[in-house]
């Protein structure tokens, strides 16, 4: 896999059920070695999230590192369908194995180059990283590390329609959003709300079998329904799907944050933000990929 992008992919399984779809794309896309997804970490203190998080893998065949946070206390009781995955997933398998989130990062990125980084949830983990000092890992910071190893960083976040409203996965935790809109040296690509709102996907995850791990966390957190706005499926489907021309990216500019979670957009460079020009079409593309 030496030849094929590198990808570390964080999430935040647990508050929303389109984290699961989104991980869905990224294993789908590893086991057919069109990528090279070196690691995962998750972002919630629900360690529940770590076994729907190996359900998923195991489903679609993938084995790969998984990096919990040990932040405690955060967005730690939304076990909605955290807690059926999770169940139903040890009543056949031993608890998964896991790492610390920030040695693993740090791991990864002292060990791999050119690597390519996707948050789809609050940004602590990446807040820890900037903040990290040299160690027995690496003797670089984690900002040395970053832009030693890092290519760009790809996250669902902002609100790039309606600049008068924050958006929860920066709301969650708006340092961490702050901070690396400032300290991270990589382009940033973001996925904002608006990216996926409108793309609704979820609905052949209904025919799938019952022990289908993304089908059950979909239908118990929409109570039986299975229709779900795609933001996080839209932001890793444009990880590794960047070349498609139905993608319209904005011209590069200097994105920050507010105390209240709003974007401020000035003149200057780092970032960008995207969306996809045919939202029906993209919604067929993912349903696709996830019902598998």
């Amino acid at each position: 896999m030496e030849n094929i992008r590198k990808f570390i992919f964080d999430t935040d399984i647990g508050p929303d059920c389109d984290d699961c779809g989104a991980l869905a794309i990224m294993d789908t896309y590893h086991k057919a070695g069109k990528i090279n997804l070196l690691g995962i970490t998750h972002c919630t203190s629900d360690k529940l999230g770590v076994n729907v998080i190996a359900a998923i893998n195991d489903h679609f065949g993938v084995q790969i590192p998984i990096g919990q946070t040990d932040r405690e206390g955060f967005l730690a009781d939304l076990t909605k369908y955290t807690a059926p995955v999770s169940e139903m997933y040890l009543a056949s398998h031993p608890a998964p194995a896991y790492e610390t989130a920030l040695p693993l990062l740090r791991r990864l990125l002292a060990e791999n180059r050119n690597v390519t980084m996707v948050f789809v949830g609050p940004l602590n983990n990446m807040k820890d990283l900037l903040r990290s000092a040299g160690d027995a890992i690496s003797p670089l910071t984690g900002e040395e590390l970053i832009a030693q190893s890092v290519d760009e960083v790809i996250v669902m976040g902002g609100n790039f329609e309606n600049f008068s409203h924050g958006e929860y996965n920066i709301a969650c935790d708006v340092e961490a959003a702050q901070l690396m809109s400032e300290k991270c040296s990589a382009p940033i690509i973001y996925c904002g709300f608006e990216a996926g709102e409108h793309v609704i996907t979820g609905a052949t995850l209904e025919a799938c079998p019952e022990d289908h791990p993304v089908r059950k966390a979909y239908y118990h957190y929409l109570d039986g329904k299975f229709l779900r706005n795609s933001w996080d499926l839209v932001t890793a489907y444009y990880a590794v799907e960047p070349d498609l021309e139905k993608w319209v990216l904005s011209e590069e500019v200097c994105i920050r944050y507010r105390d209240d979670a709003t974007a401020v957009i000035t003149e200057g460079t780092g970032a960008r933000y995207v969306r996809y020009a045919d939202e029906r079409e993209l919604e067929a593309i993912l349903n696709n990929i996830i019902d598998k």
